[in-house]
């Protein structure tokens, strides 16, 4: 059972987008120099669909409803997400995932999918943008993003980090791994 701590509305957390982005807690990443700490620990409200309705009435311009999180529970992400877009097709569902790889478990439920832990950046603030730590923004961040785009072949998730950055990144492949038995 996922539960939401808070929300806001953002344009930076998926590119081209206007998101709710809802902070999940019980974060089971434990990263180092973690940026929300609060998260770390299972508080807030439940996510029914009760709640679900009542976040997106209050939003209704959205275009992506974004669970910031949700790596303690992925069923409870698929019932969700399977929810949304069920209720509200006409919005994308997105998940940022502290993860290095994707959940086969996510991908047929998920329009949009961030991964990468947070790692804190190290050394003189100008400085940061040139390590591989940090936001997406950061052009050497170990985080990327994958969207699932329809191709002439059907449905495809393709590596969209680039919308963040200048440089252009990999194969959605290698970050891919059947968890089908976990």
């Amino acid at each position: 059972m996922l539960k939401v701590y808070d929300s806001a509305v953002t344009f930076a957390e998926f590119p081209d987008e206007i998101t709710l982005a809802v902070n999940i807690s019980n974060c089971p990443g434990m990263c180092d120099g973690c940026s929300e700490p609060w998260l770390l620990e299972d508080v807030g409200e439940e996510l029914t669909g009760e709640k679900i309705d009542e976040l997106i009435a209050a939003h209704p311009d959205i275009t992506v409803f974004g669970l910031m999180g949700g790596d303690s529970d992925h069923e409870d992400v698929v019932r969700i997400a399977n929810y949304i877009h069920e209720r509200y097709p006409h919005l994308k569902v997105g998940m940022y995932s502290g993860r290095e790889y994707m959940s086969t478990k996510l991908l047929n439920c998920l329009n949009l999918y961030k991964i990468g832990r947070w790692i804190l950046p190290k050394g003189p603030v100008a400085e940061w943008h040139q390590t591989n730590n940090g936001v997406l923004q950061f052009p050497w961040s170990n985080q990327l993003l994958f969207e699932k785009l329809q191709t002439k072949d059907g449905e495809s998730w393709v590596n969209v980090t680039y919308k963040f950055r200048k440089e252009k990144v990999g194969n959605p492949a290698r970050y891919i791994i059947n968890d089908e038995n976990n």
